[in-house]
Order: C-alpha cells, then structure tokens, then sequence
C-alpha cells in the first residue's frame, strides 16, 4: 500500500519506491530504503512528516504515494 494510507504512529516497512530514478537515489540518500521501517508521525494537507532510522522527514504526497509499505 502507498505510504499515504498509512495511520499516524503506525509502523510499516518499506517496499518498493516507484519513482523516477533521480528521485529515487535522492529518497536512498535519506535512508528511505526497502526493508526498512518507517512510521508516519503527522500528516498536513496530505503532506506527510516521517520517522525513519530515529530521524524526522518531511515527504510532499505526490512521492509519499509512490513508496510503497507492508504492515
């Protein structure tokens, strides 16, 4: 599922990133990679403000649907 779907303070891992491959290496840079967990902290016009690896991301909606999570 899109990391969109997911509810404030659950946890999921990272599957897949469905971007383009510029946006894709820029994701990798900041640890948003496959197998690892993140959570959504708060969400804000969609927007989403991430946990990952003990640090806080800020991630628009157009990317955050194109990373894809398991429960």
């Amino acid at each position: 599922m899109p990391l969109t779907m997911l509810s404030p303070g659950k946890e999921a891992v990272i599957e897949v990133c469905r971007t383009k491959e510029t946006t894709k290496k820029f994701l990798e840079g900041l640890g948003i990679i496959p197998g690892v967990t993140i959570s959504v902290i708060s969400e804000f016009s969609g927007n989403l403000i991430v946990s990952i690896k003990g640090s806080r991301l800020a991630l628009n909606r157009g990317v955050a649907q194109q990373v894809l999570v398991q429960i």
